[in-house]
């Protein structure tokens, strides 16, 4: 599976992001399981406050 990246530009302000990823804190898993990534949620725009997630972004 390929690695998830969010889009050069963030589709609420037009501007170009340093996206933040923001994932799912692991709840009764083993963390290294699945090389201990959480699942990806989405992305955080730091320039306003705006969140892509990854369901969105992937349709």
């Amino acid at each position: 599976m390929e690695e998830l990246r969010p889009p050069v530009r963030c589709p609420h302000c037009n501007g170009e992001p340093n996206w933040q990823e923001v994932r799912q804190p692991s709840v009764s898993e083993d963390p290294r399981s699945r090389l201990g990534v959480h699942p990806l949620l989405g992305w955080r725009c730091n320039l306003v406050p705006y969140f892509l997630p990854v369901s969105q972004w992937e349709s």
